[in-house]
């Protein structure tokens, strides 16, 4: 599971998943890191497809870096660490840059738990077919095993 501290919250007004990491003490801006869910990484099967096959092609080492983002922040990762930046920061009116930085295993497991927790919440509500969130929470749970094989052979 996540070694970051999160609480899941629910959206029911917005039919929205948010982990949110505000009480996680061990990281210098861990709030930043549920803005791009959503956002800039999709929920979208298609495109989570993508994005996750992208992170476990890089946490293999067969790319060197894969960059996202764009509307809630910029998402820079290479095999070891991933860093969220707002790219809204103004140095002129900011005295603090944030940026978090954490483990690139830990940020693609966020992914997969905010994505499976996106699926079921969706499901429930009526929002998607839940044989369809089925099929795609199954496909989460391969993934979060491939990403753990690859964590524990590091």
């Amino acid at each position: 599971m996540i070694k970051y501290k999160y609480k899941l919250k629910r959206m029911e007004r917005f039919n929205i998943v948010v982990l949110d990491f505000d009480e996680e003490e061990s990281l210098k801006f861990a709030n930043m890191i549920s803005d791009p869910l959503g956002s800039d990484i999709s929920w979208r099967f298609k495109d989570l497809k993508i994005d996750i096959d992208n992170y476990i092609d890089l946490l293999r080492g067969n790319i060197p870096q894969y960059n996202h983002g764009g509307n809630a922040s910029s998402v820079i990762s290479d095999r070891d660490y991933t860093i969220i930046e707002d790219p809204f920061y103004d140095e002129e009116e900011d005295e603090v840059e944030p940026i978090c930085k954490l483990e690139t295993v830990e940020f693609v497991e966020i992914i997969l738990v905010w994505a499976y927790e996106t699926y079921k919440y969706k499901s429930e509500r009526g929002v998607i077919a839940r044989e369809e969130a089925e099929t795609v929470m199954n496909w989460i749970d391969q993934k979060m095993l491939e990403v753990k094989s690859i964590e524990n052979n590091e």
